[in-house]
């Protein structure tokens, strides 16, 4: 009997074992070196690799790489716009075998074809921040926002959105809010052409709604996990409701720019972004532009440091032209790289 369940728990062990070497990824280096864990994605120039002997996902630069295994299908970009998803074999130095199925010829390509491999992203976040003040002056404020993005193959969604809401004595002094959606279809490495959505609110600015809806083009300059910039331009159409002034609707010309910048890799990050419109006929500008600082708490939670800018140069009668918020809060930001 022991004898047996001795017998059994080796059996069950090489198991385990087979299966985990089965589904383990393998890197082999043009120096020899041997690297495995799970092939996250190759983006550029970098491939990433996530090994269970190190705290964070490895990047290892492509042109050193001479040869890859998965043990699991993946899907690879070759040469132009060409998917195919499979797993990877290594029959000769510098070449991969990628197996699409038991029943179809593996397809041999040499490394230097591979463009991508599993090219996929996501990443989100969401900030809670506010002030609170007593004594002679009673002033409460909050602010909430959230970000989500996803990246598959040539396609790209952004979804966003925004609350700020404030008090004083008593009294509401700060009721806003926007929303916005946009789609980017990725025509090379970094060109991609886009569609988009914003809607916004305003009570103090005499705005029930504005909305814009365009088309442009943009160009993604660096896109990784330590530094991402991208640029816009484009045309929007642009509808304004206001509660005491006339509504307004023009054709308009859009910008944008978007920079993440970890200054200190895992220490502090700088973020910017902006969204123009230009009112063709009327020669109106309307902009809105954040930007600020995050330092890592704990994990994915970060301490945001925040000033949010928004500006109207024609704005409703009895209103001004810009507005500043002073945002400090919690951040918490995922990402699959």
């Amino acid at each position: 009997m022991r004898q047996s369940c001795v017998l059994w728990c080796a059996m069950l062990l090489s198991l385990v074992l087979t299966v985990a070497t089965a589904t383990a990824d393998e890197v082999r280096m043009k120096n020899g070196d041997r690297l495995t864990g799970t092939i996250v994605r190759l983006e550029g120039s970098l491939l990433y690799l996530r090994a269970p002997y190190a705290h964070d996902t490895l990047a290892i630069s492509w042109e050193a790489v001479d040869c890859l295994v998965s043990g699991n299908s993946l899907p690879v970009a070759v040469g132009d716009n060409r998917f195919v998803i499979g797993t990877i074999s290594c029959p000769e130095s510098g070449i991969a075998l990628i197996e699409e199925s038991p029943s179809s010829p593996p397809v041999p390509t040499p490394l230097t074809q591979v463009r991508a491999i599993n090219p996929s992203t996501y990443s989100g976040l969401f900030s809670l921040g506010g002030s609170f003040n007593s004594g002679n002056t009673n002033a409460n404020a909050v602010s909430a926002s959230a970000r989500f993005k996803v990246k598959k193959q040539r396609h790209r969604f952004t979804v966003d959105g925004r609350y700020n809401y404030g008090e004083t004595n008593g009294r509401t002094a700060i009721s806003n809010s926007s929303a916005s959606f946009k789609y980017d279809l990725f025509t090379g490495e970094k060109l991609y052409g886009y569609a988009q959505s914003l809607t916004e609110h305003d009570r103090f600015a005499d705005l029930n709604l504005r909305t814009t809806e365009g088309l442009g083009v943009g160009y993604q300059l660096f896109e990784s996990k330590q530094f991402s910039l991208f640029v816009e331009g484009g045309a929007s159409y642009l509808l304004e409701d206001f509660s005491g002034s006339e509504d307004r609707q023009d054709a308009t010309g859009r910008w944008s720019l978007g920079i993440d910048w970890e200054v200190v890799p895992g220490r502090l990050t700088f973020f910017h972004r902006q969204e123009g419109f230009y009112s063709i006929i009327a020669g109106s500008t309307v902009l809105h532009a954040e930007q600020g600082l995050r330092i890592p708490l704990f994990e994915n939670l970060y301490a945001n440091f925040e000033a949010d800018y928004r500006f109207n140069s024609a704005p409703a009668a009895g209103t001004r032209k810009s507005d500043l918020n002073l945002i400090l809060g919690i951040t918490y930001q995922y990402a699959y790289w």
